[in-house]
């Protein structure tokens, strides 16, 4: 081996023998002082042009000019710039700049379809030459409506111009086109005493501020806003009219009121509080909730009801729930009860239409629920907007022959004929009441079955009217939907003569009339010496005059016609078809 090999073999040695003792004897061996990681580059500071310069508008700056568009004026733009606006990005609806004026537009809603390659091309110039963009979070076809409701009408637009970065925060509500000059808010929030919420608190969210109603301007109508607790709190449920005891298939209905909980007791609740400043609260109709629901607001996969959750809060926490309305109805068929059994249903209880809050809300042929089922409620105020009155019959043309009393004692048994009926039309669950708003008269059922003939409960002491202002008030009995109809008229000649008693004088039939039921049913009736009553039917002598009817003590009769200067009496008729489906 050579000296210089030996040399290093020993050196070699030598190296690995001084390793071992430095990794087994630490106590005397000090670790040599470790490298420092590198430190990580600091992330780059953008420069100051790519900050967002954040802009939040106030309610006066964002201006309608549609009932779907707003436009105010947006920082960085103007006539001169509005050429250089790029990459405008929205998180509901769409922006676009106006290039002659430099405005900047906002729509709440569009029929746009989404897709890949329009959120990718954040950009795009319309034909009208005006720069937009639809907004990149959505995907596929959006019901645009819904989506701004989900964003509580709250835009945030984004958008630059040149290297300057800008974001504008602004609020815009549903709009109503009034007239051809006027576009308004559709809803207006109203506190409880019924004055309308200022502008910069119409557009805050349930979380931040508090109403009670909503009036919307498209109908008029200003309803009821559920609340989380109290009278009118969104998980209170009621029997329907005057009910008081539930079906036996249900719980019994849940309120806070200090009463039954049922429907007439909140609307009188509300009345006597004179919720919002007004007495005329009442159950809605199917049209009247038509006006506020939408399957634009619909979402069955989230469980959205179909009304706007932002003005009308707490609907979804009873999603595909169903909600009274003011249509009463006998539901003939399906019935698990016998008549008077109250916690059945069947035609003493009766039945009224509900709307659901889901999917089949529209569906017209959705069946009544039983009176006294326990549903939830929500109450309207304003001209009513009646349901259509598909049955009505119109004039009964069969012989109606007067029920004949020589005894004259009738008021003893005015319910085996007569029925009082409440303010929709339903049999009240106390007959006895002393004010009741119709009267069913059940005399006549063999003649014209299946047929419903409503009498008008009237003031005794009211005045006296011509035939054009009988007629004209006919009209405005129709407008206030009288018993759930609104096919209200003057009787003929027949059918209000039907309400005379034939006293059987000389005990023969047909001789001698006279007012009947004065001092019950019909108590409401003026008889006396030439009280007449106007009907519809026209004289044989003169058809440009038409009879009265008189009501008298006795030898009560038609005249032969009275001219349309004349003034008498009025009470209305309603007739029309049972439901029997």
């Amino acid at each position: 081996m050579k000296i210089s090999q030996l040399l290093a073999l020993i050196a070699a040695i030598l190296m690995s023998g001084c390793n071992h003792d430095f990794h087994s004897s630490s106590a005397t061996q000090q670790p040599s002082t470790p490298s420092q990681p590198n430190k990580p580059a600091e992330p780059t500071q953008p420069a100051s042009s790519d900050k967002a310069q954040i802009t939040e508008l106030t309610v006066d700056q964002v201006k309608s000019i549609a009932i779907d568009r707003v436009t105010f004026d947006a920082p960085g733009i103007s006539a001169l710039t509005a050429a250089n606006v790029t990459d405008i990005k929205t998180n509901f609806g769409r922006a676009y700049v106006k290039q002659v004026s430099g405005k900047m537009v906002f729509e709440l809603s569009s029929s746009s379809k989404l897709n890949k390659s329009a959120q990718q091309a954040k950009t795009m110039i319309d034909s009208a030459g005006e720069r937009n963009v639809s907004s990149s979070s959505s995907k596929g076809s959006v019901i645009y409506s819904r989506l701004a409701s989900e964003h509580n009408y709250n835009f945030k637009i984004s958008y630059q111009v040149g290297n300057k970065q800008y974001q504008v925060l602004g609020y815009a509500l549903p709009l109503y086109q009034k007239d051809k000059d006027t576009i308004v808010p559709r809803f207006k929030k109203l506190d409880a005493a019924g004055d309308v919420l200022a502008a910069d608190l119409q557009v805050l969210t349930r979380d931040e501020s508090d109403w009670s109603c909503v009036t919307d301007t498209s109908s008029d109508l200003t309803w009821q806003v559920l609340q989380a607790n109290g009278d009118f709190a969104f998980d209170s449920t009621y029997y329907w009219g005057d009910r008081t005891l539930n079906h036996r298939d249900y719980m019994p209905a849940s309120c806070a009121l200090d009463k039954s909980c049922n429907t007439d007791n909140l609307v009188e609740i509300a009345n006597e509080q004179k919720l919002c400043g007004k007495t005329d609260w009442r159950m809605p109709t199917r049209n009247e909730w038509k006006t506020v629901l939408t399957t634009e607001m619909l979402n069955d996969e989230k469980r959205q009801s179909p009304i706007d959750r932002f003005f009308f809060p707490y609907l979804d926490a009873n999603y595909d729930e169903a909600y009274w309305t003011n249509h009463f109805t006998v539901y003939l068929n399906g019935h698990d009860g016998l008549d008077g059994d109250w916690q059945g249903s069947n035609k003493t209880v009766g039945d009224a239409l509900v709307m659901w809050m889901g999917s089949d809300f529209a569906h017209v042929k959705m069946p009544p629920r039983s009176t006294n089922e326990p549903r939830f409620a929500m109450l309207v105020s304003g001209a009513v907007i009646p349901d259509e009155s598909d049955n009505s019959t119109g004039e009964i043309t069969a012989q109606l022959k007067s029920e004949i009393n020589k005894a004259g004692d009738e008021d003893k048994n005015w319910k085996k004929r007569f029925i009082k009926n409440g303010k929709a039309g339903q049999a009240l669950r106390d007959q006895d009441l002393e004010q009741w708003a119709c009267t069913s008269d059940s005399f006549f059922k063999t003649v014209v079955p299946n047929t419903n003939i409503l009498w008008q409960r009237i003031d005794k002491e009211g005045p006296l009217m011509t035939l054009e202002q009988a007629r004209a008030y006919a009209k405005t009995v129709n407008t206030q939907t009288l018993c759930g109809r609104n096919d209200w008229r003057l009787p003929s000649e027949s059918e209000l003569k039907s309400l005379l008693i034939d006293s059987f004088a000389y005990d023969m039939e047909g001789i001698s009339y006279r007012a009947g039921y004065t001092k019950s049913i019909f108590n409401d009736t003026m008889v006396g010496v030439d009280s007449y009553y106007w009907t519809s039917t026209e004289s044989a002598y003169d058809g440009m005059i038409n009879v009265a009817v008189a009501f008298q003590t006795e030898w009560a009769e038609s005249n032969s016609g009275s001219t349309p200067e004349s003034t008498f009496r009025v009470r209305l008729i309603s007739t029309s078809q049972k439901n029997n489906d």
